[in-house]
């Protein structure tokens, strides 16, 4: 006689051990997703941090470019008008004016040749540092202060005379020291210090 066959039972029908079959799935799930998240966010604070870093570079380097050229355009004065080349606030505020261009009438205040007055774009205009903003603004005449450059974090201006020795009197002054710094928001995900840079010039003045 040929016995009868059984049906295995399945090897796994216990209701308990399904919950901790998902238990344990879902506990290496989590420790699974908390690696992944705390790596992509570790990538994220690094990214963050070296885009700063670059924006800052960029706006201290960029700072110190339209400075100068502002500086070096002080006191030019073909037509010997009656203005004031460069008036001293303090060591982070400049007053600078220059007879630079207008010759081709109101239509087109700022093309052409020097025309014997100050009121057009670039002429009368003041240097400053706004630190609560972490700016550099430049403001036109009587209107109002224009943003420049961003995370900024000092700005110094040491003025010259003739002999080479400081003065407080704009109309001495032949030559000014500048001092940018600039710095990050951002923290170096590593270090928790901020990056920061400092650059100099001397400019030479012809007032």
């Amino acid at each position: 006689m040929i016995p009868s066959s059984k049906k295995c039972a399945p090897l796994f029908d216990d209701p308990g051990f399904v919950l901790v079959e998902f238990l344990v799935a879902a506990a290496l799930t989590l420790i699974i997703s908390t690696g992944i998240y705390s790596v992509l966010a570790e990538i994220q604070r690094w990214t963050s941090y070296q885009r700063e870093v670059q924006d800052v570079s960029f706006n201290a380097r960029s700072a110190l470019e339209t400075v100068e050229r502002i500086l070096r355009q002080a006191g030019n004065n073909p037509h010997n008008i009656s203005m004031t080349g460069i008036s001293i606030g303090d060591s982070t505020h400049v007053h600078i004016q220059s007879d630079l261009t207008g010759s081709l009438g109101p239509g087109q205040p700022d093309k052409g040749d020097p025309d014997g007055d100050v009121d057009d774009s670039g002429e009368d205009v003041s240097l400053r540092y706004n630190a609560a903003a972490r700016t550099l603004e430049l403001v036109s005449g009587a209107g109002s202060a224009q943003p420049f450059a961003n995370y900024i974090s000092g700005l110094s201006f040491q003025y010259y005379d003739a002999a080479d020795v400081i003065t407080g009197v704009g109309a001495d002054v032949r030559r000014i020291s500048v001092c940018i710094s600039a710095a990050t928001t951002l923290l170096h995900p590593q270090t928790h210090n901020a990056f920061g840079i400092s650059l100099s010039s001397s400019v030479q003045i012809s007032n």
